[in-house]
């Protein structure tokens, strides 16, 4: 049998992620602060027990996350958050792990609000027979899925890509998918969800298909807006509740 050729960055980039995912880390959690220039490349080297190559790919894979800068003659210098791909799917999950005041969460269901309002809009003008079919069918999966949470979930992310997908706009559902994956409350955070939350969940994604049904651009975007509003109100209680 023919062995399998590597490529020769795979090496490198791969023991260079978990470099990253470590300096990523004390970054982000404020261990290296803004400003502050990171060790030298012998020094890292040492620390890391990687090569040079390694560690050179690490810090332009932190620089293309907007974690540090790298300066000839000056070093790399750790940059303040502004200046973070905070949709970087990797600075986004170290981010919300170290989110405790839910701050961080809060802007991201405010973007994902206002960006479904829109493209839900413009879904309405542009969906097809096909996928509203596939949104009703989605919609009986998750009224089978009550006693399933997980599966419920799937099949309410499910509905919104579907909606994202029609409305035309690729950089939209590009953003809306990386809130979704890695922005969304996760299971511990959302505490026990009762059935009559689930069911109530369920009827607003009916109240969406229908006004996508009827054309009605308006009306589609304020009732997915006002659904994601109301879900992450009442997720953000019971965070507190449990967090008290």
């Amino acid at each position: 049998m023919e062995a399998t050729r590597l490529n020769p960055r795979e090496r490198p980039a791969r023991f260079a992620s978990v470099v990253v995912e470590e300096l990523a880390n004390e970054i982000i959690r404020g261990a290296l602060s803004e400003g502050e220039i990171l060790p030298t490349e012998p020094v890292l080297c040492e620390q890391f027990a990687f090569s040079r190559t390694v560690i050179r790919e690490a810090l332009k894979m932190l620089e293309e996350r907007g974690l540090v800068r790298v300066e000839q003659g000056r070093g790399t210098t750790v940059q303040p958050r502004a200046m973070w791909n905070l949709l970087d799917p990797l600075v986004l999950r170290i981010a919300l792990s170290y989110d405790e005041d839910l701050r961080l969460l809060d802007e991201l269901v405010e973007v994902r609000m206002l960006l479904e309002r829109e493209m839900a809009g413009a879904a309405a003008g542009r969906i097809t027979q096909e996928e509203l079919a596939a949104l009703e069918q989605t919609i009986s999966d998750m009224e089978g899925a009550y006693d399933d949470y997980e599966s419920f979930r799937t099949f309410d992310q499910r509905f919104h890509a579907i909606v994202m997908k029609a409305s035309g706009n690729e950089v939209g559902l590009t953003i809306v998918r990386v809130i979704h994956r890695h922005g969304d409350v996760t299971p511990p955070l959302a505490g026990r969800t009762s059935r009559a939350q689930l069911e109530r969940t369920a009827r607003e994604h009916k109240g969406i298909y229908a006004a996508l049904a009827e054309g009605d651009g308006d009306l589609a975007g304020d009732r997915i807006a006002a659904h994601i509003e109301s879900a992450w109100a009442e997720r953000r209680r019971r965070g507190r509740r449990k967090r008290s």
